[in-house]
């Protein structure tokens, strides 16, 4: 029976338990492993970005965007967070110079920021898992956050459903769902400190940074809902069945972990 056959939320299941078992082992043995998923996704993003706001096929814009968060992977996993964000302005320099001279000076605000909206949620998550000890912890724990966010705003969007959050940007999201999802995040973030870091945040503390991460997991949603919209797309692309593309899987993670990220640097001292 082909996939095709089966409904989205059918899909949507299998696709996850292809998946996630894959970036779970690869977050698992991290190094090599990791950078090598991430920079699949990158390259897999950086055509999705493209393809929808710069060229129809792939050119040069796709390769050098590539290239660019490529770059700021490597940087990060090698030395600092920020060094790899400094890779990623250089690029997106570069970039907006190329589009200038391809004739794309009216999508210049798109080609500058692909490198940026690609570039700092993977960054964020390969320097997150490069910390000493608790990395794995660290980024599993984030990924359980946002799943739980996506999968406590799916059922209660659909067993609840009431008012809509913002139906022109996404028709489907309603309150209820907003408010499960953050239920669900505070839960599982609970049990991500418990179990998985040792209980090293006050209860209180990682109740509430559950809820923040599930706020900002929605608010990438909706950004990226947004891109899409404006350009007439409702996926980023097909490669996912059930989700769409890789930015549609990620999106949760497009501000979840650069913040996180943020925070462990200010808290840790780690800015050198």
């Amino acid at each position: 029976m082909l996939l095709s056959s089966f409904t989205s939320l059918q899909q949507r299941v299998i696709s996850a338990l292809v998946l996630a078992p894959v970036a779970v082992a690869a977050l698992y043995f991290g190094g090599f492993y990791f950078l090598l998923f991430l920079i699949g996704a990158s390259a897999v993003m950086s055509y999705e970005w493209c393809h929808a706001s710069l060229e129809k096929s792939p050119g040069l814009i796709t390769l050098m965007t590539a290239v660019t968060v490529f770059s700021g992977l490597y940087v990060a996993q090698k030395s600092y967070f920020h060094h790899g964000v400094i890779a990623l302005f250089i690029g997106s320099a570069l970039i907006g110079i190329a589009a200038i001279v391809v004739k794309k000076r009216n999508r210049l605000g798109w080609a500058i920021s692909g490198p940026l909206c690609i570039g700092l949620p993977v960054l964020a998550l390969i320097s997150l898992r490069s910390i000493p000890d608790s990395g794995f912890a660290l980024t599993l724990g984030l990924f359980l956050v946002v799943w739980a966010t996506d999968i406590g705003a799916y059922f209660s969007g659909k067993s609840i459903g009431g008012p809509k959050i913002a139906p022109a940007i996404s028709p489907n999201k309603t309150w209820a769902g907003l408010i499960g999802g953050i239920i669900f995040a505070m839960i599982v973030a609970y049990l991500v400190n418990r179990y998985l870091v040792g209980g090293q945040v006050a209860t209180i503390g990682i109740l509430g940074l559950g809820a923040i991460c599930a706020i900002l997991a929605q608010i990438g949603d909706f950004a990226e809902s947004a891109w899409k919209r404006h350009f007439g797309i409702k996926d980023a692309s097909n490669l996912i069945p059930g989700h769409g593309g890789v930015m549609d899987r990620l999106d949760g993670v497009f501000l979840t972990a650069p913040i996180l990220m943020l925070l462990i640097m200010l808290v840790d001292g780690i800015w050198q």
